[in-house]
């Protein structure tokens, strides 16, 4: 009896591992299609076998306990081994599974999610959870295994890593209305006496190329949007001007429902990131998921920088 429940023992770890992913045990039953009754009497045996409690679990919530987060750490990297181990021998099976990815909603909305096709139908058995929110995703204690996020700084930490997949233009933008109204700013240094919409925690202050100087202006803000799409909502209806990643806006600016301002102007790129778990490294569903972004999500070139004392218009 001892022989058999040790070879089940990689199972037990597997389905710990998947409750910490999926934050409950009822979601973690119905991702593995097991009944809730299975997936606790795994736990409970996993328990006796370790001699330690893993989790402490209340009507609202569940937490892993010390011990519990220490067995967890090396669980991941026991099933990481495990997966590679059969991955090697059978590639076929090596990409599958299910992932879940993190992504800002602009971002996901207008990039991620419309190239997601190609992705799934290359690699059938992978399974994809797309979380669209536009905050910084706690990679381990949410179960995350892949965060994408532009514009941020990267974590200060050695428990994650990070990838780069795209690099974004930023530009200046305002609706038609606006300018009608309030005039077209010609330079850098005008800007301070328009209104402006900006993200919640952006700071006011932005950093120009004019003429081959860098010129700072600090923004008057008349409204703060959460996300990137209803900043772009805010000035589409004529309620300020923004500095917006170009992807965001290409088709309003297409379309003419936006304008792109002070074209003499440069503004520095946005870098977007892939962010994983340390242990997730090398794994190779995540190294293909990587690098579908870095294929799909386009990077645009650099700006040319304006040749010093070019005459404005």
């Amino acid at each position: 009896m001892q022989s058999i429940r040790s070879m089940d023992f990689l199972g037990r770890a597997r389905t710990l591992v998947r409750i910490v992913e999926a934050g409950s045990f009822s979601s973690a039953a119905r991702s593995l299609g097991l009944s809730l009754a299975a997936i606790s009497r795994q736990i409970g045996t996993l328990e006796e076998e370790l001699g330690a409690k893993l989790f402490v679990r209340t009507t609202r919530s569940l937490h892993l306990t010390d011990e519990g987060r220490r067995f967890h750490e090396h669980a991941t990297r026991l099933v990481r081994e495990a997966d590679a181990a059969m991955a090697s021998l059978r590639p076929d099976r090596a990409i599958g599974g299910r992932v879940v990815v993190s992504a800002s909603v602009a971002l996901g909305v207008l990039r991620i999610v419309p190239a997601l096709p190609a992705l799934l139908d290359a690699y059938p058995a992978l399974e994809l959870e797309m979380r669209l929110e536009d905050r910084e995703a706690e990679l381990v204690g949410e179960g995350v295994d892949i965060a994408v996020r532009a514009g941020m700084a990267l974590p200060d930490t050695t428990n994650l890593g990070a990838l780069p997949v795209a690099t974004f233009a930023r530009v200046l933008v305002a609706s038609p209305a606006y300018l009608r109204r309030h005039g077209t700013p010609r330079t850098v240094d005008s800007l301070a006496s328009h209104a402006a919409v900006l993200g919640l925690l952006s700071s006011a202050t932005v950093h120009f190329v004019e003429e081959g100087e860098t010129r700072a202006v600090t923004l008057a803000p008349k409204l703060r949007v959460a996300t990137m799409l209803g900043i772009r909502a805010a000035v589409e209806a004529g309620v300020g001007m923004a500095v917006v990643p170009r992807f965001v806006v290409e088709d309003a600016l297409a379309a003419g429902s936006l304008r792109a301002l002070l074209p003499e102007a440069t503004l520095s790129p946005v870098s977007a990131h892939a962010l994983y778990r340390i242990e997730n490294r090398g794994s190779p569903r995540i190294d293909a998921i990587v690098a579908h972004f870095r294929a799909t999500l386009p990077t645009d070139p650099a700006p040319a920088a304006p040749a010093r004392g070019r005459r404005r218009a």
